[in-house]
């Protein structure tokens, strides 16, 4: 059953730290059976004593019976007067600022002042989720936590944190409107569940109860709202027909509740307490109350008993044409659609079927794009047809905190994608501190809010030392070993100590430029941890008339000269083409991007790019016969934009013989 009863429990515990005096807190701080050695919270002396950090050190990742001993000594410490909580639902300086902040917060109509709460946010271990975290323990009534809660909201704008006073307050009366008549800590127990367990889903079905349950006339909602349950009767002896089904309801599930033509409320199922034994008049259905709203019904008919009440039955159908509630029965199919979305990306076919991915490739095949495009997809289902669209979304998704990208290059460490120790300079006094890697930080988003699909994009990921960069995480990657999987691992960490493990809704998706490193020379423990998807150039991209210069043949021609005489990885990709209609155009490519591509492709061996580009006069051949010399084409020279000038590389082209 759902349980509360920590909400009056810490009421009454930050009423009485508010009233009380600095020093004396201290004292009962350093008296509390903190159940570890060396508590955080006493580590900087009685000065450095804050409520906030005691209130979120009593969110710590104790085990149940430490955690349960822990607030008994609280209790007995504070003397407090109410009863303990059994089964405690807790989210798991500058110290006259966090004082006051506090003081503000614990007021039964609390008045948040906006410099202090932005103050607060810039000390170094303060963060938005940790500030409002505290917040809520401290006054459930009236704050939310900014974290992965709202994850479960399908609404663009509680994917990211909010930076400051005026956006908490903004996202807090936004979310509270989602659920009508309902207290923060209603809200919040909701939804940590929905994100953690995915509560609403496919699976989700409608059922309606009133909450006259015995046949008197009378409305037992009061009873309902403050057990958090709903249960039927009909006296001793319940007829069969009103509850039939009963047993079915599952966790997940949604009620409707009504009094005759009147709604009360609307909420989803915790647990079913008629599933096993049937119907008994003791048995409960524990709910999470998301619309405690009474509002007279738009119509009067619906149906008697406790019954499904899918779309389409007269119940629904009176819930969803009455205004009080069409915001909430919306919510739910919203909920609902991105569930199946998330589903759907997980079960999708070849292009997502492997969530560690490489697109290899010669430069300029469009690879970062595609591996931009394949992001989006993975996370939305589908991506748009524009590569503006592409990006818009992109960038979206990436502010949200869904994508995040690197490029790895030879200097970087495990320090800068796992974690590491790094130089802090604050007002000339150099310090140091543990900071997360991109990796870890979106490794550990992911693992929050399981209920959304994240990428991470390694851009020229083989140029970094893979070795080096992942250590002993790189066999966590692996599908079978990532959290949730048939053989999942977890390895500790060796500057935190946190245990770390991969979440499966995490993809890794590469790139890599072949002409840079082939890969065969690829470290092997990479390869045998990620599909890889070629990526090779396309001329249908490129323009077959560019005044006069069919674009097409001149880049196959070119490229089937290069596979000859170097490799298939060392081609020239379609993006040097791409977009090009002029000869202006054209001959800038050439000279600024084709040309110099080739010179590094052949080490300055100007003979065989002479040969790639079939004798044309970009390359001019000097000197004797037997030591030629070569240049290229003055830039000025008008040469560069005459069409005869492209045709010649494949006019006449009929394959050069292999340079062996």
């Amino acid at each position: 059953m759902i349980d509360y009863s920590w909400v009056p429990w810490f009421g009454e515990l930050a009423r009485k730290i508010a009233d009380g005096d600095e020093a004396d807190f201290a004292e009962k701080v350093r008296a509390v059976d903190w159940q570890v050695d060396d508590p955080p919270t006493l580590r900087h002396g009685n000065d450095n004593v804050d409520p906030f950090s005691f209130f979120y050190s009593l969110s710590s990742q104790l085990g149940d019976d430490r955690l349960m001993r822990l607030l008994g000594s609280v209790h007995d410490v504070f003397a407090l007067e109410t009863a303990r909580p059994e089964h405690p639902h807790i989210l798991r300086g500058r110290p006259n600022l966090l004082w006051r902040l506090f003081r503000q917060a614990s007021r039964e109509d609390p008045d948040i002042r906006s410099e202090d709460f932005d103050a607060a946010l810039q000390i170094s271990s303060v963060a938005i989720d940790k500030l409002t975290q505290t917040l809520f323990i401290i006054n459930p009534n009236h704050f939310l936590p900014a974290d992965h809660t709202s994850e479960a909201l399908p609404r663009s704008e509680f994917k990211q944190r909010p930076r400051n006073h005026k956006e908490y307050v903004a996202r807090v009366d936004a979310i509270k409107a989602l659920f009508p008549g309902c207290a923060p800590y209603e809200i919040n127990t909701f939804l940590d569940a929905q994100v953690k367990e995915q509560l609403i889903g496919p699976r989700t079905r409608f059922f309606q109860v009133s909450t006259n349950v015995y046949d008197e006339k009378e409305d037992h909602w009061k009873e309902f709202e403050s057990a958090n349950a709903v249960w039927t009767g009909a006296g001793e002896t319940p007829t069969a027909v009103p509850y039939d089904g009963l047993e079915d309801v599952t966790r997940g599930d949604v009620i409707l509740v009504r009094y005759g033509f009147s709604g009360r409320a609307i909420a989803v199922v915790d647990e079913n307490g008629y599933a096993d034994a049937g119907w008994t008049s003791e048995a409960r259905i524990s709910v999470y109350w998301i619309n405690k709203r009474d509002a007279k019904l738009a119509n009067n008919t619906f149906q008697y008993g406790f019954w499904s009440a899918e779309k389409g039955t007269r119940t629904y159908e009176a819930f969803s044409e009455t205004a009080e509630y069409t915001g909430t029965l919306a919510l739910i199919d919203k909920i609902v659609a991105q569930c199946e979305a998330t589903v759907e990306v997980a079960g999708t076919g070849e292009m997502h079927s492997a969530i560690n991915k490489i697109l290899f490739g010669p430069p300029g095949t469009g690879k970062t794009f595609d591996a931009v495009s394949e992001a989006v997809q993975v996370i939305d289902g589908s991506s748009p047809d524009d590569r503006e669209g592409v990006k818009a979304r992109f960038n979206e998704l990436r502010q949200a905190g869904q994508i995040e990208f690197v490029t790895f290059h030879q200097n970087y460490a495990y320090e800068d994608f796992i974690e590491g120790i790094r130089p802090v300079l604050n007002r000339n006094e150099l310090t140091y501190e543990l900071r997360d890697g991109i990796f870890k930080e979106i490794a550990k988003r992911a693992g929050e809010y399981s209920n959304d699909r994240y990428v991470l994009i390694i851009d020229e990921i083989n140029r970094g030392n893979i070795a080096k960069i992942f250590g002993e995480l790189i066999t966590l990657i692996e599908p079978s070993k990532r959290l949730g999987g048939d053989d999942a691992a977890v390895a500790r960490l060796p500057y935190s100590q946190e245990l770390f493990g991969v979440p499966s809704n995490l993809n890794l998706i590469g790139t890599m430029n072949t002409a840079d490193r082939g890969i065969l020379l690829l470290d092997t423990a990479l390869r045998r941890r990620f599909e890889f998807d070629p990526r090779m150039p396309d001329v249908s991209l490129v323009a077959e008339d560019i005044d006069g210069v069919n674009g097409q043949s001149l880049l196959t021609a070119i490229n089937e000269r290069i596979v000859k005489n170097r490799d298939r990885d060392h081609q020239i990709g379609h993006t040097y083409l791409m977009g090009i209609d002029t000869l202006d155009a054209l001959a800038h490519a050439f000279q600024r991007q084709i040309v110099p591509l080739l010179q590094e492709y052949f080490y300055d061996d100007w003979e065989k790019m002479h040969r790639v580009l079939n004798d044309n006069v970009f390359i001019e051949k000097g000197g004797g016969a037997d030591e030629p010399v070569f240049d290229m084409l003055p830039r000025d020279d008008d040469r560069w934009l005459q069409p005869d000038s492209y045709r010649a590389i494949y006019g006449s082209y009929s394959g050069v013989p292999d340079d062996s």
